[in-house]
């Protein structure tokens, strides 16, 4: 039994990986909620294993040509981080920078997934329905207390984000299979949905429309978009009619933004828009005087607190511009924005021109709804910076381009998996 243990972290022939995969990912991306951080623990820890292996060459590169350049995308992410921090160094930038050292874990974990790409995404569909079924009464009763539903992940706007890519599953599974399982997922979706409303974070609330229109013009026809446009429309207008009349979370927001506006108007900028505003006025000079480089990874935070308190009067201290943008351009500059769209942008075209499968199209569907999830998240929030954020996009994107791509090569060494590649 020691032994076994032993050869499966210093000496594994990477045999009989698919249950090792299928646990993977369904934890990674479905369990956030009630597993919170330990997510970040689990995706960390397989890049680091998978990344040793890879380096000493006991696990060989199975990274397809396309995937590649996604590999490429996060590398400059790191390395744009690491140029600002040389150019702006400090204790803080340099912590950053090991904390990003995760996204070069992609390629390990990547290397690593070995399981049949069909079985992968069936499980994962499962996991998702059965965790969104079971996220309303646990934020009942076990976190019923907090005015804007967190769970495990201990901020509502995180919490909101993970139920995001849980939609992003059911919705395509409910789009995708048409029949009775199809309902199952729409319940699925309907829980996780609310629980997105429970939150309060008002920016995704844009991907609860966003995501079924893409599963409609992606999974069927022209005459069934022209048919189902409308019903889908009539439905979110009825929702959002039904959420303001009974939905207390709902309600609650939406008076608070009208009141927000209203304060802004008068010139009070004290509330939560207000204090935004003045966050992006601040960053905004930053920006100008820094466009290329900007103050290096966590710099920003002292940045925006000191200028807020000579344009205000009054220090404005959080740990983001909330703006995804904004805050890239004050961690590194324009090179940092140009290695963030890139990573927006390349894993979508490499994925939309690939010669696809109905599980490829099924992972090109997941990978464009995660991309509306985090870029919603991003609008007047945190994209990537968070522990949890940054796991999951990691695990979520090697999910759904290995189910367009599948592996390039299989392991040389112990005997293989007689799986799909």
């Amino acid at each position: 039994m020691l032994r076994t243990v032993v050869d499966f972290w210093i000496r594994p022939g990477f045999t009989n990986y698919s249950w090792v995969n299928l646990v993977f990912y369904s934890v990674s991306l479905c369990l956030a909620p009630f597993i919170g951080s330990a997510v970040s623990v689990i995706v960390i820890s397989g890049g680091v294993y998978a990344t040793l292996h890879l380096v000493t060459g006991r696990l060989k590169w199975a990274l397809p040509r396309p995937v590649i350049l996604v590999y490429f995308a996060f590398v400059g992410v790191f390395a744009a981080d690491v140029i600002a921090a040389i150019i702006s160094p400090s204790s803080m930038a340099l912590g950053e920078v090991f904390e990003n050292l995760l996204f070069l874990g992609f390629a390990g974990i990547y290397s690593i997934t070995f399981v049949d790409r069909a079985k992968l995404l069936d499980t994962v569909e499962k996991v998702a329905a059965a965790a969104s079924l079971l996220s309303i009464p646990t934020a009942f009763l076990a976190f019923g207390h907090h005015v804007r539903a967190e769970l495990a992940t201990g901020n509502p706007s995180v919490l909101a984000l993970v139920a995001g890519i849980l939609y992003v599953l059911n919705i395509g599974a409910a789009g995708r299979r048409w029949n009775l399982s199809s309902l199952v997922h729409l319940a699925a979706a309907a829980c996780v949905a609310y629980l997105v409303i429970l939150t309060g974070t008002r920016a995704m609330w844009l991907a609860l429309i966003l995501i079924p229109l893409l599963s409609l013009f992606f999974h069927h026809s022209l005459n069934r978009i022209l048919v189902g446009l409308p019903i889908l429309l009539l439905l979110f207008g009825g929702l959002a009619g039904l959420l303001t009349i009974y939905s207390q979370s709902f309600e609650t927001r939406v008076e608070a933004v009208v009141s927000d506006f209203d304060a802004i108007a008068s010139g009070d900028l004290s509330g939560s828009l207000g204090q935004r505003v003045r966050i992006y006025e601040a960053g905004y000079s930053l920006v100008l005087e820094r466009p290329v480089f900007g103050y290096g990874p966590g710099n920003e935070r002292q940045e925006i607190a000191e200028r807020t308190l000579d344009l205000s009067g009054e220090s404005i201290a959080f740990s983001h511009a909330h703006n995804a943008v904004l805050t890239t351009m004050l961690r590194s500059g324009l090179l940092g924005l140009m290695a963030l769209a890139a990573l927006v942008i390349v894993p979508v075209i490499v994925a939309f021109r690939a010669r696809k499968d109905q599980v490829g199209k099924a992972g090109c569907f997941v990978l464009n709804g995660i991309m509306i999830v985090y870029i919603c998240s991003g609008t007047v929030g945190l994209m990537l910076g968070h522990d949890i954020h940054d796991t999951v996009f990691i695990a979520a994107m090697c999910f759904s381009l290995y189910l367009v791509f599948g592996r390039a090569e299989r392991p040389a060494l112990g005997k293989q998996d007689r799986t799909h590649f």
